[in-house]
């Protein structure tokens, strides 16, 4: 191509030079647009966004399944999406700036709120923040962070303007970041334009309500937005509850109320709700895959699924060496102690003996009753893996473990809870626990009532006077036996290396 003169380029007609004028300044204000599935597609912080969420996410807003912006379904767009950042206000402000949107589990609520979060992130104002709200560390407002940091490494034109760290996010042109917040956490600083809970039926305790409310809205910001995304949580007091209460009286102009009990996403089968109806309790599937309100407790298993586990044929105290695997629970003076042993055949989990001990008017002697049988019964079998709670066991602990008892400490956390009442549940439904029959063993696991908690549902007594000692130690042998050698067993080291009781121990019992 030859050399030709800048002026040569510039029309001498003098309405075209000033259209060419007007193109060239707009073409240095306008960013350059980039190539995509074969089409031109604007860059993610082009104005031509602004004010239109859909386009931008079924543009920018990438998916990990399928490694492609989004499709939005009809309902999503027409039923959330466009009321919600297309209602203004007579003076062309965002009309809402609280939103609950609830839908059954596995309806796209936090994959939705990632994408809002990415829209934040490159349309909405410079040095905006937006906030993450956790209950706690491990909460599920990670799910979104993950799937927003997904979002981003896909799209090369996104990642190249963000800087991601281990909690934050930032766009390093307008200096907009986003960043994770648990309830543990100061809040003071914060300025948010947009604040996401997610999952707000966990939020149960009076300092997640201050953490909520230190959250609110600022007047600072010119168009804030709280959103909050969760299925329904439970009909007691609750601070979800009380949010839904006011949704349906529709007072409030700028309150955005979405709230659903059916399935609408393609995507959720028939044949999926029929598995997850089977293998759910009914009331957690009401929340999860229904989205009503239920109580947050409930028996953990009726007398039917009790008697189909007992089995005539079982002998306590079977013939033979068997492989046991032991779970305790203590009760030095108001609770019972119980043991368990149970052993496995093939995808089957047995029980083999037991034993409840009550305490009379004096405290439990440990030694005469509890250790006494746990050495009998490593006489009579092979004990594989002996699971207890360290409270108010570790004397007797350490004194079994210097007579080769394989044993393995599992505080009762809510965590460890949550595991082996589960267990416990899906053995007993799926008639996988044999059990022989006894008075005793039926009144202790029908004593069980279930309660959801943030990590999941446990066993827990709902009267002091009806004991569950038995089923929290027959949890326990269950998940040994399931599980397999698990944790390694402590060593006689590792016994002298722990705490002593009374002092560091019981202090921190419970945070753990």
């Amino acid at each position: 191509m030859s050399w030709r003169k800048r002026e040569s380029h510039i029309s001498k007609d003098p309405v075209k030079r000033k259209k060419q004028l007007e193109n060239l300044l707009l073409s240095k204000k306008r960013p350059k647009t980039a190539i995509k599935l074969g089409k031109i597609i604007p860059l993610p912080d082009d104005p031509v966004y602004k004010n239109n969420i859909v386009k931008y996410l079924e543009e920018q807003y990438y998916l990990p399944e399928t490694k492609a912006p989004i499709i939005l379904e009809d309902w999503q767009k027409k039923e959330i999406l466009d009321p919600l950042f297309n209602t203004k206000t007579e003076d062309s402000l965002r009309r809402y700036s609280l939103a609950l949107l609830s839908t059954p589990k596995k309806n796209g609520k936090s994959c939705l709120a990632a994408g809002i979060a990415n829209y934040f992130l490159f349309q909405e104002e410079d040095d905006g923040e937006i906030i993450l709200a956790a209950n706690d560390k491990e909460q599920a407002s990670w799910i979104i962070y993950s799937k927003l940091i997904k979002s981003l490494r896909m799209n090369k034109e996104q990642y190249k303007k963000v800087r991601i760290g281990k909690d934050f996010i930032e766009n390093k042109r307008t200096d907009t970041v986003v960043r994770v917040v648990a309830q543990n956490l100061t809040t003071s600083g914060l300025n948010p334009n947009l604040t996401i809970f997610d999952e707000l039926w966990a939020f149960e305790l009076e300092t997640s309500r201050k953490f909520f409310e230190e959250l609110t809205t600022v007047p600072t910001r010119k168009e804030p937005l709280i959103l909050i995304v969760s299925y329904a949580g439970y009909d007691e007091v609750s601070l979800l509850h009380e949010l839904y209460t006011k949704g349906l009286k529709s007072d409030d102009d700028s309150f955005f109320f979405y709230w659903i009990n059916e399935n609408k996403a393609s995507w959720i089968t028939e044949k999926y709700l029929k598995k997850q109806k089977g293998r759910l309790r009914p009331s957690t599937y009401l929340r999860l895959h229904e989205n009503r309100w239920t109580s947050s407790s409930e028996i953990f298993i009726n007398d039917e699924i009790y008697q189909s586990c007992v089995d005539p044929f079982l002998s306590r105290e079977p013939e033979g060496k068997k492989r046991i695997y032991i779970g305790v629970d203590i009760g030095i003076s108001g609770d019972c102690s119980a043991l368990a042993a149970v052993y496995r055949e093939e995808e089957e989990v047995l029980l083999a003996d037991h034993r409840i001990f009550i305490p009379g008017e004096e405290k439990i002697d440990l030694e005469d009753t509890v250790e006494r049988v746990i050495l009998e019964w490593n006489d009579k079998y092979t004990i594989e893996e002996l699971s207890y709670d360290p409270y108010q066991f570790h004397r007797s602990a350490k004194t079994l473990a210097k007579k080769g008892i394989p044993i393995s400490e599992f505080p009762q956390s809510q965590g460890n809870c949550v595991r082996f009442s589960q267990n416990l549940f899906d053995l007993l439904k799926a008639r996988k626990l044999r059990l022989y029959s006894n008075p005793n063993i039926r009144e202790h696991l029908l004593n069980c009532y279930a309660v959801q908690t943030p990590r999941g549902w446990r066993i827990v007594k709902r009267k002091k006077a009806r004991k569950i000692d038995f089923s929290v130690a027959l949890a326990l042998a269950c998940l040994s036996a399931v599980e397999g050698e698990g944790q390694e067993p402590y060593t006689l080291e590792d016994i002298e290396n722990m705490v002593n009781p009374g002092t560091d121990y019981q202090q921190n019992y419970g945070k753990w």
